[in-house]
């Protein structure tokens, strides 16, 4: 009888600190601080595959959209570009494609490895203008949160914005119109 209380209390705390996973968010995974050494006076669009929503029943995920978004504020933040249209439309458009979100599956430091390829096209001409990839990993700790979903959120979030601000340096670097 003992045994079966510890273990119906052991479940309730394990199901307590796991709660429910939930997806990265926009403002978590937006470049805090990014220097650029060229702005372009023209608009940029924006197109991200490879994300996948959160489920109910999985782990937190990126999804397409929220990381689109991500990376449409922070361009602005940043003052990268002017604007930023929607669809194919406007001077330039970058292309992200999230190759790997490697996450754990279980732990108390949680190391998140992600690899986003850019690609930035003159949709004047259809040429490209810029391609690179960048892999970035962060470490979320128990510090960090003591629930298993929340850690890993914010172990993506913080992998993504890493990503998005060398991204948006590597793009301030080019002499774009």
């Amino acid at each position: 009888m003992i045994a079966r209380l510890i273990a119906v209390a052991a479940l309730s705390a394990a199901a307590t600190l796991a709660g429910c996973s939930t997806p990265s968010t926009v403002k978590g995974m937006t470049a805090q601080k990014v220097t650029v050494a060229h702005r372009a006076s023209e608009p940029i669009s924006i197109s991200v595959i490879g994300g996948k929503a959160t489920s109910s029943a999985g782990n937190s995920q990126i999804a397409d959209a929220d990381f689109r978004a991500a990376l449409a504020q922070s361009i602005l933040d940043a003052g990268l570009f002017p604007s930023v249209a929607e669809g194919r439309n406007g001077p330039y458009h970058l292309e992200a494609f999230i190759g790997n979100l490697a996450q754990p599956m279980i732990g108390f430091s949680l190391t998140v490895e992600m690899e986003v390829s850019y690609k930035l096209v003159d949709l004047k001409d259809n040429s490209k203008v810029w391609h690179e990839s960048f892999r970035t990993t962060h470490t979320a700790t128990t510090s960090d949160s003591m629930a298993f979903p929340t850690r890993l959120r914010l172990a993506n979030e913080a992998a993504a914005r890493k990503n998005i601000e060398l991204a948006l340096a590597a793009m301030g670097r080019l002499d774009l119109r």
